[in-house]
């Protein structure tokens, strides 16, 4: 039957519809979605307490013929998990990694953007990387992305990209005024400490999708508040 059902941290569209044996455009597509996906343009980013409606699947039938064996694949893809590594502003290109997701490992190597792209289980909820010469880890909590619309998501993006805004709810404290500030000083923004429409603009170009750090203006370093 269907449901409305409330997310909870680390889930998604693609990992609820693996669960409830539905295509991911079935749920998110759905009518009654419209507003969800408005407000969350990204079906795969959305904030514990949404409601997102579950239809009820529907049967399909398939005329073949008697007395002969017929296999039935089933639709549908894993789950992309794309990141973007750097040190500091350098992207890691070309380097091998070793990435673990419930015992399993995947190996590979970063692209000349620095960009690992891997198929995952949709289920996948926790993963360490393991990357370059060095031996670098980091812990990877797969679906725990906020949108950038809530300050909860500006601080995860903020911390992924080392300027540390601690503990990632959804106040807009000091200290994220400040990680903001200087985040705006190095992008040539105004720095207002605010979470404003250009702020969030180049935070969501930089953070989430693949991109090149624009050059340092020599007359704004980092983390120089002006």
């Amino acid at each position: 039957m269907s449901i409305r059902y409330e997310i909870k941290q680390g889930e998604s569209v693609i990992s609820l519809s693996e669960k409830h044996g539905l295509f991911v455009e079935t749920i998110w597509n759905h009518p009654d979605n419209a507003e969800l996906k408005e407000k969350r343009r990204d079906m795969n980013i959305l904030m514990p307490g949404d409601v997102l409606f579950i239809p009820d699947k529907r049967l399909k039938e398939v005329s073949r013929p008697t007395n002969n064996v017929h296999k039935f694949k089933r639709k549908g893809i894993p789950a992309l998990f794309r990141l973007q590594l750097f040190d500091i502003e350098e992207p890691r290109a070309n380097q091998e990694y070793s990435l673990e997701i419930d015992g399993k490992i995947y190996n590979g190597k970063t692209d000349s953007r620095g960009v690992l792209e891997k198929t995952i289980p949709t289920n996948s909820k926790n993963g360490v990387l393991v990357i370059g010469a060095e031996k670098y880890r980091l812990e990877i909590n797969f679906g725990y992305l906020d949108p950038i619309n809530e300050i909860a998501g500006v601080k995860k993006r903020l911390n992924n990209m080392s300027y540390d805004c601690g503990e990632p709810n959804n106040k807009l404290d000091e200290k994220v005024q400040i990680q903001l500030r200087l985040f705006q000083n190095r992008f040539s923004l105004e720095p207002t400490g605010e979470a404003d429409s250009p702020t969030l603009a180049k935070l969501e170009e930089l953070h989430d999708n693949p991109k090149e750090f624009p050059l340092n203006d020599d007359e704004n370093p980092p983390g120089d508040i002006r």
